[in-house]
């Protein structure tokens, strides 16, 4: 059940831009930005899910005992995981996953390095 829904839509050319896009789910807050083709239905959307629970709570049976392994590394203080999201695919047929391609995809959900003013012109 989608929950919370906000963000800033650009409609130009039949291609929906969201920025700022958060939503919530049963358990986790999801930030997105991306793209939606109104003409084609394509879905190009990218961000991160937060969690409350740790990864390996998030299935069971099977699953669960082989991401217990990957707890630690999405361990997010106290509890949770933050993990960086992809939907792409159509809306017919919409495909969830890791955004483990393109890391500029998520480069503005990192903070930032502060590079001094004096450095900046070099």
């Amino acid at each position: 059940m989608l929950s919370d829904l906000k963000g800033h839509v650009l409609l130009r050319n039949g291609i929906a831009t969201f920025s700022g896009l958060s939503f919530g789910v049963p358990g986790a807050l999801a930030q997105m930005r991306g793209t939606y083709n109104l003409i084609s239905e394509k879905i190009d959307l990218h961000g991160t899910l937060k969690t409350e629970a740790e990864v390996s709570k998030t299935t069971h049976g099977i699953k669960s005992l082989m991401l217990k392994v990957l707890d630690p590394f999405f361990k997010n203080k106290p509890t949770g995981y933050l993990a960086p999201v992809k939907i792409t695919g159509t809306y017919d047929h919409p495909e969830f996953g890791l955004d483990l391609g393109d890391r500029r995809n998520n480069s503005d959900l990192r903070p930032k390095a502060h590079t001094p003013p004096d450095q900046a012109k070099q």
